[in-house]
């Protein structure tokens, strides 16, 4: 994402810990979703700054601008409190998954692509008839009768003569030509969508791909138990990498640990101040985070989690430090630097994150959002701090996931928590996607909304309580 390191000085200790959730009550709500319906046992998100209002005086949906602070009623289903102005969704307003633009109006229409047929170099052979037995000089080795001339080709190439193409030779080589109206003009065939569309919308260029050879996919999902817990997770490029040709720079990954007591799940968004290195950096710090979690028990987590949580931390990135420069030797760690979110949860007890920088944990119960840790305040395009980072214990916050069964715990990076913040039409329609497990695709397709001024990656991995399993 565009973001770009800001100075913050440690907290006590150095170790920041989440003072609790940021989350108001059922207080009236902005952007236009109406007030929060009386006695539904729902929490309203109270976000801490919003997207710049509409000119109809709607708030928390409108272009990138002006920041306004934005509470809203989190309603259980697409319909449940969508702010006024926002379009019923349909399937006639679709959008490539990974794309915040709808390629074509009419959606799922195939295009004709138009290919210059192509000119077979076809070469035209001379014979001539032989008596029966007879081989003349020149004659093919393989006794089919064609025959071969002897003497040289005026037209043919010299093999000694310098390839006029070649560098040096003074002639040009040819390039691949930049898109032109007629490439842009013929919209790709996608599938429709539900997702609704919120604000105002422009109609954006087609995608363009990332040529670093070290680019990321613009569309990753999984799904699927992980033990006796379904999760879901998808990853989409931001519709500014798709504009620019630039790559997506989020990652995620989860594993068990080692005894089976814990799952773990880490987020990671690539700081855009390092364009062509920092996915690696989220990439592998990912794994790594995972790598680091895994010797830990339940029972560690339970007697100390601040330690248990650093030490993870300190660990990989003591091993993103020998990975560097064993393999990327011409790197600095400013080059893979990242933010990171880290989810320790136990098959019984209490669950711990540990984040740095503005990645975000969110929690979904009953149509209801709430928030582990509390928003970073300032620009959207700066952090307080990131990984690989000196002393990574002291530079995290620290926060105890809620208790009891029933809630859906959900990572996201910051480009995805910043449209649930500030669009009630984007958690109305979160909540009811993730209302029951999804799969892969399914995954996907929920982060295909359009929200005007949303353009960085969108990524969400989505842990389900034990009790829905797999089923739909």
């Amino acid at each position: 994402m565009l973001k770009w390191l800001r100075g913050r000085g440690p907290g006590p200790g150095g170790a920041r810990t989440a003072a609790g959730p940021s989350l108001a009550g059922d207080g009236p709500a902005v952007g236009g979703s109406g007030p929060t319906a009386p006695g539904d046992g729902r929490t309203a998100l109270a976000g801490k700054r919003g997207y710049g209002s509409r000119p109809d005086g709607g708030g928390g949906d409108g272009t990138a601008g002006g920041r306004t602070a934005a509470g809203a009623h989190a309603g259980g289903g697409p319909a449940a409190g969508r702010p006024t102005g926002e379009p019923a969704p349909g399937p006639a307003h679709s959008a490539a998954p990974g794309s915040e633009a709808s390629v074509s109006e009419a959606s799922g229409s195939d295009a004709s692509v138009s290919e210059a047929p192509g000119s077979a170099a076809s070469g035209s052979g001379i014979s001539r008839s032989d008596p029966p037995g007879s081989r003349p000089h020149g004659c093919d080795d393989s006794g089919s009768g064609a025959v071969r001339s002897t003497e040289p080709d005026p037209a043919a190439p010299d093999p000694a003569a310098p390839d006029p193409a070649a560098p040096g030779s003074g002639r040009a080589v040819p390039h691949l030509a930049e898109p032109t109206a007629a490439d842009t003009a013929r919209p790709p065939r996608t599938l429709p969508t539900g997702a609704p569309r919120i604000g105002h919308l422009q109609p954006l260029p087609l995608p363009r791909l990332s040529a670093v050879e070290t680019s990321l996919p613009g569309v990753r999902a999984d799904a699927g138990l992980l033990r006796n817990r379904w999760l879901g997770a998808a990853s989409l490029a931001g519709q500014s990498h798709l504009n620019g040709g630039t790559t997506a720079q989020d990652a995620y990954q989860f594993t068990v640990s080692d005894d089976g007591s814990l799952l773990v799940a880490v987020v990671c968004d690539g700081l855009g101040s390092r364009p062509l290195t920092s996915q690696l950096g989220a990439v592998l710090l990912s794994s790594l985070l995972c790598q680091a979690a895994r010797p830990v028990t339940a029972e560690h987590l339970a007697a100390d989690p601040y330690a248990v949580l650093g030490g993870v931390l300190g660990g990989a990135c003591a091993r993103l430090a020998d990975v560097r420069a064993a393999v990327l030797p011409a790197l600095a760690d400013r080059d893979l630097a990242c933010t990171a979110v880290l989810v320790l949860v136990p098959a019984e007890g209490t669950g711990w994150a540990a984040r740095v920088g503005d990645c975000a944990v969110l929690t979904l119960t009953d149509g209801a959002w709430d928030t582990v840790f509390p928003r970073e305040e300032g620009p959207l395009n700066k952090v307080s701090a990131a990984l690989p980072h000196p002393a990574p214990a002291d530079a995290a916050e620290y926060a105890r996931l809620p208790e009891g069964p029933g809630g859906t715990l959900v990572l996201g990076s910051d480009g995805f928590a910043e449209d649930v913040y500030g669009s009630p039409g984007v958690r109305d329609w979160l909540a009811a996607c993730w209302s029951r497990p999804c799969d892969a695709t399914a995954m996907a397709d929920s982060l295909r909304y359009r929200r005007g001024g949303s353009h960085d990656d969108r990524t969400a991995l989505v842990l389900w309580p034990p009790s829905t399993g797999g089923r739909a």
